[in-house]
Formats: structure tokens, sequence, C-alpha cells
């Protein structure tokens, strides 16, 4: 039996444009993965620490995170700390732990 491979899908992806649409999903997803910055463990315990600690003395912190493919930059005090969700929230923004990349004090 002769194998026709790759051109017996020809009409199906013509007729949709499957193929197009394969690759855009596809583009997007290595965009997502490549993108989203990776912290050590040591670095997520270091962070970790200084949330408690800027919550706890109520401190004014200036802190980098990544949301939507971009890092941005946010000032102000912790106002809430959701240890068991993983969340904090500055000034009604809220903020997931494994979005922050770093945090200091101002």
């Amino acid at each position: 039996m002769i194998d026709r491979g790759i051109i017996k899908w020809q009409p199906f992806n013509s007729c949709f444009n499957t193929l197009e649409i394969m690759e855009e999903v596809n583009d997007e997803k290595e965009k997502k993965q490549e993108m989203f910055p990776k912290l050590s463990e040591d670095q997520l315990i270091n962070l970790d620490s200084k949330i408690r600690e800027a919550y706890n003395l109520k401190l004014v912190i200036s802190i980098e995170y990544y949301y939507d493919g971009k890092i941005k930059n946010l000032i102000g005090k912790i106002t809430n700390f959701d240890y068991l969700n993983k969340n904090i929230y500055i000034n009604k923004n809220k903020i997931y732990f494994n979005q922050i990349l770093k945090i200091k004090e101002i």
C-alpha cells in the first residue's frame, strides 16, 4: 500500500485554515512558556521572608512582578496577606506569589 502522507489532509486544511490556526496557538503557548521567569528555591524563600517582614512592619515597598508578558513595578504597603491562597494585596492590586520577582524596601 502506498502512503499518501500529508496529501490526504490537504482538502481539510484548505477548507478551515486549520494549519494557520494551529500555528498561532502553538506560537502563543511558546511565548507564555519562554517569558515566564523561574526563580530558585532560595529566591522564593527570601521573597517570602521579605513579604512577611514588610506586612508585619507596615513597610513601604517597591515590588517587581510579572503580569501579562511584561515586568511591572508597584510601590506601596501590603494591605492584605493571604498565605493560604498565595497572594498579596498592595493598594487594591492583587499579586500572586509566583508573579513576584523582586521586593525592595523604600
